[in-house]
């Protein structure tokens, strides 16, 4: 069994044979790719050629007809001792195999484990795009419970989406944790075009410990949020047609759903929903989602919490330039090294990093 899986869900129109190229480079790296292809999509040949060559590499097709379901097949197909999951276009520490088994020997307890992870939108444009965060911190530490199911299912401190570094999509958990999921009863019903948080919510649930690494172990290949209207059977006021933020509530609304919990937000929830207006850059849309949020919010609870809306049209924001090392955070340039990609910034900003090495052999984590 190897120490860790990665699974990748294909969809259409994408190649992650580069991607996995970087990580199974090592031959002694104990971990497997596997990849799930959506219904009717066929394996890019250069993938099929680099499975060919390396038995660590399993490729699945499956009869998922929308993501979701997808995830949920990949994810089966998995044999590691910890699986993490990603996407066509992400990047992730090629030594996470190193880290998940040092939480195995120094950290038994734990079941999932979470990290720092870059945004790297690549459709940035030289001069218009923000600094990326590089954290100088690496330690590892363990993370109360509670105060993440707070964060994520009561929306406290968060943005336009909670905050939650805890699940499979970029972030890893133990078998164990993954087969009690599985074992879940699911249908292919509901849709979502955000089944990270899907993940994100049912592996916080049934998690028993947490752990989390500043040191960041991927990067995400950010691609904006395209708002998808939910089906006629699945309606629900808080949907994926709103915005990110709906689509949020509407997966996290079905997760405690299909457990027998109601799903109950307040104050923190209408902020997110303004936020989520707010960034909006162009007027016309900014009224048109805050128009929409404002309807369901009319409708959820009586309208209990439709006074508190009142998002304000700000337009583009100041970029955020800084440079340097700032509170242990290194401010860098978005387009480091001339990286284009998620994987070519991870590559040159890894080789600023500490060494996974380094944190798993010489570094008591934080307890």
């Amino acid at each position: 069994m190897p120490t860790l899986s990665i699974a990748i869900p294909l969809e259409a129109g994408e190649d992650p044979t580069g991607d996995i190229a970087l990580l199974i480079a090592d031959p002694k790296a104990s971990l497997e790719v596997v990849v799930g292809a959506m219904a009717g999509v066929e394996m890019p040949v250069p993938l099929q050629e680099l499975a060919a060559g390396d038995s660590r590499v399993k490729l699945v097709s499956t009869e998922a007809a929308h993501r979701r379901m997808l995830w949920h097949a990949t994810l089966s197909a998995t044999e590691g001792e910890w699986i993490s999951l990603i996407r066509p276009g992400d990047a992730i520490e090629p030594d996470l195999h190193q880290m998940v088994s040092y939480i195995d020997s120094f950290h038994s307890n734990v079941d999932a484990l979470g990290w720092n992870a870059f945004q790297i939108d690549p459709t940035a444009v030289p001069g218009k795009t923000s600094s990326i965060a590089i954290p100088a911190n690496y330690q590892i530490h363990t993370f109360d419970k509670t105060h993440m199911l707070k964060a994520f299912f009561h929306w406290e401190n968060s943005l336009n989406v909670p905050k939650m570094p805890f699940g499979l999509y970029h972030s890893a958990v133990r078998r164990t944790l993954l087969d009690g999921v599985l074992l879940l009863p699911t249908t292919d019903e509901w849709q979502t075009p955000v089944p990270q948080y899907e993940w994100a919510g049912k592996v916080l649930l049934f998690a028993e410990n947490l752990a989390f690494c500043d040191r960041p172990l991927s990067a995400i290949n950010a691609r904006p949020y395209t708002p998808v209207m939910p089906t006629a059977d699945t309606y629900f006021l808080f949907h994926s047609g709103l915005g990110i933020t709906g689509a949020v509530a509407e997966t996290q609304f079905h997760v405690l759903r299909e457990l027998g919990s109601p799903w109950q937000v307040g104050d923190a929830f209408v902020r997110a929903c303004m936020i989520d207006c707010i960034l909006e850059t162009e007027r016309e849309a900014f009224i048109a989602k805050g128009n929409a949020y404002f309807e369901s919010l009319q409708r959820f609870n009586g309208g209990a919490l439709e006074h508190l809306f009142r998002p304000d049209f700000r337009g583009p924001q100041p970029l955020d330039l800084r440079r340097g090392l700032k509170d242990n955070v290194l401010f860098v340039e978005r387009f480091l090294g001339g990286a284009q990609t998620a994987t070519e910034f991870f590559r040159v900003a890894r080789a600023m990093l500490a060494p996974v090495g380094l944190i798993c052999g010489g570094v008591t984590a934080a307890a």
